[in-house]
């Protein structure tokens, strides 16, 4: 079966469009960060991020998704308070958790998956939350706590935020990598550009316009960098922010970049193929060759 992509940005100023154009379409991915970093910054002078107002019973409700990857029960997630979501364990194995691993009797879904990218797919295929609500995805070598996680719930309803996800600490292997992600003591959020893959909660409304970009693909790339950016300014919501108070920090470095996966693909080929994705969405013409050879390995 055809993936069916929603239209982008068709009806707004032909300038916007083509901003959007020459993002998403750089020659590299981190080309275009600096412009992007500065057009939220801009942003924030009309919308600021910090500009909050009172809810009710902040944190997660019942509605929220939390899906904490793991390897047959094994994660870096620690569990020091309950959470009044739905938490579910995703052993991305496919052969189910080990005896004695799921002491606080969490949901489990046990799908084989290749990659983080992959992993998000099948989970909202699976698990969606309802409308209005928040689907977190972290990874299995994420350290964070549960009281991070219901913090961070908090804020990002406080603050309206379409997505949001922990800070990256100084002593995480991403801090260099992501340096709009990390950790600004003395500050509650801060507003960032892009959410990255490793620990992203994510609105319904945005996740349900991004996700079929991702379909077929293995590693993420190219979701969290053009796929929610683009999806949250076509909705208006290009709210994210990186949550100071609730940090997060890596136990293994990343491992991903140069495994080709079983659609045949490498990594920045996937990230190539929704940046395909996102173009043809827009409306711009595009190598139509380079899209279907790529749409056939993933099929």
């Amino acid at each position: 079966m055809k993936n069916v992509l929603p239209e982008l940005l068709r009806d707004r100023p032909e300038a916007e469009r083509q901003r959007w154009a020459r993002w998403v379409l750089g020659s590299h991915s981190d080309q275009f960060l600096p412009e992007m970093q500065a057009a939220v910054e801009a942003l924030d002078k009309s919308d600021p991020i910090t500009a909050g107002s009172p809810v009710l019973n902040p944190g997660s409700t019942a509605g929220d998704v939390v899906v904490i990857a793991c390897q047959r029960g094994k994660h870096c997630v620690v569990i020091d308070q309950p959470l009044p979501c739905r938490v579910v364990l995703f052993d991305w194995t496919g052969e189910g958790l080990k005896a004695g691993s799921n002491p606080h009797g969490f949901e489990v879904l046990s799908v084989a998956t290749e990659c983080k990218g992959h992993l998000m797919g099948e989970a909202w295929r699976h698990l969606p939350p309802p409308p209005g609500h928040y689907m977190g995805f972290i990874d299995d070598d994420v350290l964070l706590r549960s009281s991070d996680i219901q913090t961070l719930l908090a804020t990002a309803r406080i603050y309206n935020l379409s997505a949001a996800q922990p800070a990256v600490t100084f002593s995480s292997s991403l801090c260099q990598e992501y340096g709009w992600l990390r950790q600004r003591v003395g500050c509650c959020l801060h507003r960032v550009p892009i959410i990255e893959i490793m620990a992203p909660f994510i609105r319904r409304d945005l996740l349900d316009l991004s996700m079929p970009f991702l379909a077929g693909v293995r590693s993420g790339y190219g979701l969290d960098r053009f796929a929610l950016p683009l999806c949250a300014s076509h909705l208006n919501i290009w709210r994210f922010a990186a949550i100071d108070c609730t940090p997060l920090t890596h136990v293994r470095a990343f491992s991903s970049l140069e495994k080709r996966f079983s659609n045949g693909l490498l990594s920045k080929e996937e990230e190539l193929l929704i940046r395909q994705r996102l173009m043809s969405a827009m409306g711009f013409e595009i190598d139509q060759a380079l899209l279907e050879s790529l749409e056939a390995s993933v099929a």
